[in-house]
C-alpha cells in the first residue's frame, strides 16, 4: 500500500511537470519588433517549449506566422527577401508594375480627390505606405492556416491571440477566432503608416494605441505557468509643442505596463538600433533578438520543466503544415461596386486563366490595382468544401470621382512651366477616365483633352481619343518666370486630333496605334540678326499621319530613371501640304506651298545593364531612318526633322546639330546611388552621328547632303534628389556647337510635355 502511494505521487508530480504551460508575449515595435524571431529562434534552439502566443502589431504579424506553422528560421528568411522589404515600404514587386495602365507621363508632383456627391468633399490622406501588397501577401499566406483550424486560433498550430484597437468603440478587442490574416492586419495598421481596415463594421488600427504587450490577454484566456515576454517598445515621452506626430500620439496612446502579471516570468528585452520604419537590415535586429535570450536563457531553463527537442516540433509543425490545403480558386466575388464595376473587376481577374493559382491571381490582381479608377483593394478567401478551392472576396473601394493634379518646372533658367489637370472618374462596364490638362509657362503652353476607356476585353485594351494644342517658344535671354525678353527665334505651335488605341503585352509591354490629323505653324528667323519690328517666316504643314508603337518599360521612374529598361519601335507615315510665308528679313518669293510624304522608323533602348553596391551603369541608343523630304526652307526643315534629346535639360533647347533625318546616337550613364536611392550622382556622355542631314545653300534653302555629318557630342553631370514631392537637382550640361556651349541650372520638377502629333 506504501508503495502504490509512492507510485501515485510520482505520476501526479509527473503528470505536473508534463502539464507545464509557456505562453509567450509579443510586444509592438514597428521594425524593432523583428528581434521577436531571434527570440523564437533561441527558444526553440534550447528546447523551450512555446504553448500559447499573444501578440500586437509587429509582435501579432510574428506570433501569426509562428502559430501558422512557420518556423523561426522560414521568418528569418522570408523577412531578408525584397518581397518583405517592398511590402513593408508600401510598394509593389516591379515585375507586378503594370505599365499598360500607366498612360503617358506628365509633370504632376501631387494630386488631391474629390467626391462630387458630397459637396466637393476632399479629405488629408490616411496612410503614406501602400498595403496592397502586404494585405495580398497575408491572404496567402494566413488563409490556409486559418482554414485548417476552422477560423479557431486555438486550433492552430500554437494557440494565437491578437489585438487591435477599435476606433469606432475607442476600445481595445482580441481576435480569438475569425480572418487570421484580416485580425493581424488590424492589429499592425500603425496610424498614418498603413490605412486602419473595417472588421464587423469597426475601423480597426494599431493594437499598439490600447494594449501594445497583451500579458493580461495571455494570462486571462491562457492562464500560463510560465509566461516569457518579448518586449521591444516601450511609453511614449510627453508630447511637445513643437511636434505633431508626439501630439497625435498622445491623444490615441494609452500607456501600457509592459510586465508579466503571474508569478513566474521572464520580459527579454532586446537593445537594437533600428528605428521604427527601417526594414532594410532585419539581420540586426534579428541577431539581437537572439543574443538578448541567449543571454536570458540560465534564466529561463531553471523555470522549465520540460524540453521539447527541436526535431520533435519540427515533426508537428510538418504535421500540421500537412493539413493545409493548396489555394486554388474557383470563384471571385467583388463587393463595394456597383454591378456593372464589380462584372468588370471580376473580369480582369478571371481572365488571368484557369485553374487560378497563386502566380496567376496576382499577376491580374496587381493588374486591377493599377486601374486609376480604384482606390483599395482587400482580398480574403475561404474554403468551399464543395467545389474544394477557395472562393476569393475582393473588396474594391473606388477612387474619388475628381482628382485635380498640379506640378510643371521650376528652374532658374527661364524654362519654368506651371501644370494642372482635372481627371474626371467613369467606372461601369468599362473603367474609363475623362482628362482636362494644361501647362503654362513662358517657355511651354499647352492644353489637352482626352477620354481614355480600358475595355472589359480578354486582351486588355484602351481606346483614347484626344485633342491637343501646345507651343514651345524658344527664346533668347536669360529671365524670370515674367521678365521679357527679345522676339523669339523659333516658335513652335501644333494642334492635333486623333485616337490612340491601346493593347497590353504582358505587364512590361504595349502595343499602340494612333491615327492623327494635325497642324503644325512655325515661326523663325533664319538670321539671328532681327528686331522687335521684323516679321518671321512662317511654314504650315497641315497632315495626316498614322503610326505603329511597340514598347516594353520598367524604368522605375518618369524621369531619372536609375533601373530597368525601356525597349522601343515606332514605325509612322507621314502626308500633308506645307505652306510658307517669308517675312521681312528674306528676300524672294515670298510664298511656297509643296506636298510632302514620307516613312519613319526609330529604334531606342534605354537600360541599366551593371549594378554594384552604390554604382549603376546605364546605355541609351537609338535610331532612326527617315524619308522626310527638304521643305523650302533649311531651317523650317530642321524644326521638323527628328532631334536626338538623350536628357531632360536637352529638351528646353532648339539645337539644329542634334536633328536630322537619319541618325545613330547613344552614350552612357555612370550613376552613384547612395541614401535608399534618395540621392543620384548621374555622369552622362552621348554622341550623335548623322547621315544624309539637312544642309543649306546661300540662299537658305534647304539641301540634303550626302555621307556622313560631323558628329556631335553631349555631356551632363547632375546631382538628384528624389524628394517625396518630385525631383529637384542642379545639373551642369555641355551641348557641342551651341554658342554657348556649357549650360547650368537648379530645377524642380520635371520637364515632360504633352504627346505630339508625330509621336
Amino acid at each position: 500500500m506504501q508503495r502504490l502511494l509512492i507510485v501515485l505521487i510520482l505520476c501526479l508530480v509527473g503528470l505536473g511537470a508534463v502539464a507545464q504551460r509557456v505562453g509567450l508575449v509579443l510586444s509592438g515595435g514597428g521594425a524593432t519588433g523583428m528581434a521577436h524571431i531571434g527570440v523564437l529562434k533561441a527558444l526553440e534552439e534550447n528546447g523551450v517549449p512555446v504553448d500559447c502566443i499573444t501578440g500586437s502589431s509587429m509582435g501579432a504579424l510574428v506570433g501569426a506566422l509562428y502559430a501558422a506553422g512557420y518556423s523561426p528560421w522560414e521568418m528569418d528568411s522570408l523577412f531578408r527577401t525584397d518581397l518583405y522589404r517592398t511590402m513593408a515600404e508600401g510598394g509593389i514587386e516591379p515585375r507586378y508594375t503594370y505599365f499598360f495602365k500607366q498612360g503617358l507621363p506628365d509633370a504632376s508632383l501631387i494630386s488631391v480627390r474629390f467626391d462630387l456627391d458630397t459637396a466637393l468633399q476632399t479629405s488629408l490622406p490616411t496612410n503614406l505606405r501602400s498595403p496592397v501588397l502586404l494585405d495580398f501577401e497575408q491572404m496567402l499566406g494566413f488563409t490556409p492556416a486559418n482554414v485548417a483550424s476552422n477560423g479557431n486560433m486555438d486550433s492552430l498550430f500554437v494557440p494565437f491571440r491578437c489585438v487591435a484597437s477599435d476606433l469606432t468603440a475607442q476600445e481595445s478587442v482580441v481576435f480569438r477566432e475569425g480572418d487570421l490574416a484580416q485580425a493581424v492586419r488590424a492589429s499592425m495598421s500603425y496610424p498614418f503608416y498603413f490605412k486602419p481596415i473595417r472588421v464587423n463594421g469597426h475601423l480597426m488600427m494599431d493594437g499598439g494605441l490600447y494594449n501594445n504587450f497583451p500579458s493580461d490577454v495571455m494570462y486571462a484566456d491562457f492562464f500560463p505557468d510560465l509566461i516569457i515576454g518579448s518586449n521591444v517598445s516601450g511609453n511614449s515621452p510627453p508630447p511637445s509643442e513643437d511636434d505633431l506626430v508626439s501630439q497625435l500620439r498622445a491623444m490615441m496612446q494609452e500607456p501600457t505596463t509592459f510586465s508579466v502579471i503571474c508569478e513566474n516570468g521572464v520580459i527579454i528585452e532586446p537593445h537594437t538600433d533600428v528605428s521604427l520604419f527601417d526594414f532594410s537590415d532585419p539581420g540586426r535586429a534579428i541577431d539581437d533578438g537572439y543574443r538578448e535570450t541567449m543571454e536570458r536563457m540560465p534564466e529561463i531553463l531553471r523555470q522549465v520543466h520540460q524540453r521539447i527537442p527541436r526535431s520533435v516540433v519540427a515533426e508537428r509543425r510538418a504535421a500540421f503544415r500537412a493539413r493545409l490545403k493548396p489555394m486554388v480558386f474557383g470563384n471571385v466575388e467583388v463587393e463595394g461596386l456597383k454591378r456593372a464595376a464589380s462584372r468588370y473587376c471580376a473580369n480582369v481577374i478571371e481572365q488571368a486563366g484557369s485553374p487560378l493559382t497563386p502566380d496567376r491571381l496576382k499577376s491580374a490582381y496587381f493588374r486591377l490595382f493599377a486601374d486609376n479608377n480604384i482606390a483599395l483593394l482587400y482580398p480574403r478567401a475561404s474554403w468551399n468544401a464543395q467545389r474544394q478551392d477557395y472562393d476569393l472576396r475582393l473588396m474594391v473601394k473606388p477612387e474619388k470621382d475628381l482628382e485635380v493634379r498640379f506640378g510643371g518646372m521650376f528652374s532658374s533658367r527661364p524654362i519654368n512651366t506651371g501644370m494642372v489637370a482635372l481627371r474626371y472618374k467613369l467606372f461601369g462596364g468599362s473603367s474609363a477616365q475623362l482628362q482636362a490638362l494644361s501647362y503654362f509657362g513662358k517657355f511651354y503652353t499647352a492644353g489637352q483633352l482626352k477620354l481614355r476607356a480600358d475595355l472589359s476585353t480578354r486582351l486588355p485594351l484602351y481606346l483614347e481619343p484626344v485633342f491637343s494644342i501646345h507651343r514651345w517658344d524658344h527664346f533668347s535671354g536669360f529671365s524670370t518666370f515674367f521678365d521679357e525678353v527679345r522676339p523669339s527665334y523659333v516658335v513652335i505651335r501644333e494642334t492635333w486630333g486623333g485616337m490612340n488605341i491601346g493593347m497590353g503585352l504582358g505587364n512590361k509591354g504595349l502595343l499602340r496605334f494612333d491615327g492623327k490629323l494635325a497642324e503644325t505653324k512655325d515661326s523663325y528667323y533664319q538670321t539671328l540678326e532681327f528686331s522687335g519690328s521684323d516679321t518671321s517666316d512662317v511654314t504650315w504643314f497641315r497632315h495626316g499621319t498614322a503610326g505603329l508603337l511597340i514598347t516594353r518599360n520598367s524604368l522605375n521612374r518618369k524621369q531619372h530613371p536609375n533601373e530597368g529598361e525601356s525597349l522601343c519601335f515606332s514605325a509612322r507615315y507621314v502626308r500633308g501640304e506645307e505652306r510658307t510665308d517669308l517675312g521681312s528679313t528674306q528676300q524672294g518669293i515670298g510664298y511656297h506651298k509643296a506636298d510632302h510624304e514620307w516613312l519613319m522608323a526609330k529604334a531606342q533602348l534605354d537600360q541599366y545593364v551593371l549594378r554594384k553596391g552604390i554604382f549603376k551603369i546605364g546605355v541609351l541608343a537609338e535610331g532612326v531612318f527617315s524619308t522626310m523630304p527638304a521643305f523650302q526652307n533649311y531651317t523650317a526643315s530642321i524644326i521638323r526633322a527628328p532631334a536626338f534629346q538623350p536628357t531632360p535639360e536637352s529638351r528646353t533647347y532648339f539645337m539644329e546639330q542634334f536633328r536630322a533625318p537619319k541618325y545613330l546616337a547613344g552614350g552612357l550613364r555612370s550613376i552613384i546611388a547612395v541614401a535608399r536611392n534618395r540621392f543620384d550622382l548621374r555622369l552622362e556622355g552621348y554622341v550623335f552621328q548623322s547621315y544624309e542631314p539637312f544642309g543649306k545653300n546661300d540662299d537658305g534653302e534647304a539641301t540634303v547632303e550626302a555621307g556622313f555629318g560631323p558628329q556631335r557630342y553631349i555631356g551632363s553631370g547632375s546631382l538628384i534628389y528624389q524628394s517625396p514631392i518630385g525631383p529637384v537637382w542642379f545639373n551642369v550640361s555641355y551641348f557641342d556647337q551651341q554658342r554657348e556651349p556649357w549650360a547650368w541650372s537648379l530645377n524642380f520638377g520635371y520637364i515632360l510635355f504633352n504627346q505630339k502629333a508625330q509621336e
